[in-house]
């Protein structure tokens, strides 16, 4: 349980700090060039699918990890998730996990 528990701490943490970070470029950045011209929303999914990407990579080269293709899959998955956050909030994602998720949070 204390490992469980630990893990899904460690998820959280991370998916706060890769958060943070999409939201940070894209203030930096939404006004930029062409970046001026396309959606916010759009801008912060295609950065959530790089970031998320980046640091994949950069993980299981550090953890000594064989990539298998499935992984990446999970990674854009992912990134779709932390491009929700980003946009809509988490309180966005903890309704639509309280819709299909009958106990109570």
């Amino acid at each position: 349980m204390e490992t469980l528990l630990t893990n899904m701490s460690m998820i959280l943490l991370v998916t706060a700090a890769i958060c943070t970070l999409v939201s940070i470029i894209t203030e930096f950045t939404k006004e930029i060039g062409i970046l001026n011209r396309i959606p916010t929303d759009l801008q912060v999914l295609v950065l959530s699918i790089i970031i998320c990407t980046i640091v994949f990579f950069a993980y299981i080269s550090y953890a000594k990890i064989s990539f298998i293709w499935y992984y990446l899959v999970a990674t854009v998955f992912a990134a779709f998730v932390i491009a929700i956050i980003c946009t809509k909030g988490w309180d966005y994602l903890i309704g639509i996990w309280k819709r299909f998720y009958r106990k109570e949070l």
